[in-house]
């Protein structure tokens, strides 16, 4: 076999290669020959430098702060049709008349069959007065932009149409389930 290039190495270096350990007081005469050279340097424990632990906590409680005044003067202000405009508080009461009178309705209507129905339009509407309450926020960003009112009113006009369907849809299966038990009775 050959033999590995390493032992090898070692093995031609054998004598030639300090093994033995240092003498105990080796340390002191190698520091008093540094002294003899003058070129000491005394090391001292570092100081705890207490900058960067402090700066990084005055930036987080800056950052703290900041956030907590963004909250507090946050302008949560927001305007609804009613504020455009007397036309557009006209048209917002009529519309929010007409969404009473439609669930007043479907409440009287409604039946154990029509109940998963009701519950599903409810989460709809909910939805779309989520989505009014965006655009009651936008609109004062906007500064009354068209849009935005032009929004609104689609959206008011989407919950009057979803309740009207769902308003026709109730009355369609209470005429089916009336027609076909009078048919049974016979």
């Amino acid at each position: 076999m050959n033999e590995d290039k390493i032992d090898t190495l070692f093995k031609s270096m054998k004598d030639q290669l300090d093994t033995h350990e240092p003498s105990s007081n080796h340390q002191i005469r190698f520091l008093e020959k540094l002294q003899q050279q003058n070129k000491v340097i005394r090391l001292q424990p570092k100081k705890r430098n207490w900058y960067k632990p402090l700066a990084i906590a005055a930036s987080i409680a800056v950052l703290i702060g900041m956030a907590t005044m963004t909250f507090m003067f946050d302008p949560k202000e927001e305007a609804d049709l009613a504020s455009v405009s007397p036309q557009m508080q006209e048209t917002q009461g009529f519309f929010t008349a007409a969404i009473q009178v439609q669930l007043e309705e479907i409440n009287k209507v409604s039946s154990a069959e029509t109940q998963e129905l009701v519950a599903d339009a409810m989460i709809q509407l909910e939805k779309l007065a989520l989505d009014y309450n965006a655009l009651k926020k936008d609109l004062v960003r906007s500064g009354n932009d068209k849009r935005v009112i032009s929004a609104m009113i689609k959206n008011f006009q989407k919950r009057a149409s979803l309740l009207e369907e769902v308003l026709e849809k109730i009355n369609d299966i209470n005429e089916f389930k009336l027609s076909e038990n009078e048919n049974s009775i016979l």
